[in-house]
């Protein structure tokens, strides 16, 4: 079939999610990882599950952090972010009050600043204005929940921070899944 849109044609208000160039902790680090089962990668990988187990399928920080965790994504080149795509941490959609609360964005063009997790250094990193500065909580249902967040941005960054404050009152933090976008 041929399509009636010219192949020039991009939807008006439509986003693409951008993920880093493999599923590894190259290219996706955090401040901490609870073992094995919760890699920061996890939650950058469209083919993990957004239900059932969260073991495997999401990020989750170390035993007992509540907060004050980095999450750093290299997209491998240099991307405008005006969307965040997000699955709050749930388990069969409970435990829903460990995912994510309250966070800030930022930008970066410096390995440097990258491979530096220390949750207060921002040496070298730009902070981003997104539409809000939390995370909703998922839903207590175990089906996908996607939210979605606008991004006030104009520069190309190719290392992307989340600096997570705290989460919604559990007793660890995660997120099941965080996708950059840009418009197009």
């Amino acid at each position: 079939m041929i399509s009636p849109f010219p192949s020039f044609f991009i939807p008006v208000g439509g986003y693409v999610s951008q993920y880093p160039p493999e599923q590894s902790s190259t290219y996706v680090k955090a401040t901490s990882t609870f073992n094995p089962d919760y890699y920061p990668f996890f939650a950058t990988d469209p083919a993990k599950s957004l239900i059932n187990n969260m073991a495997g399928n999401s990020w989750q920080a170390g035993s007992g952090e509540t907060g004050s965790q980095r999450f750093h994504i290299d997209l491998g080149s240099a991307k405008i972010i005006k969307r965040i795509y997000y699955e709050n941490y749930h388990h069969y959609g409970g435990l829903g009050t460990k995912g994510v609360n309250n966070f800030t964005l930022w930008g970066s063009n410096d390995a440097n600043a990258f491979a530096e997790l220390t949750y207060g250094i921002d040496t070298n990193w730009t902070q981003i204005t997104p539409a809000q500065a939390t995370f909703d909580e998922h839903s207590e249902l175990n089906e996908a929940d996607p939210k979605y967040i606008l991004v006030t941005n104009t520069t190309a960054y190719r290392y992307y921070a989340i600096k997570f404050a705290d989460n919604h009152g559990g007793t660890s933090l995660g997120v099941r899944r965080i996708e950059l976008q840009i418009e197009g």
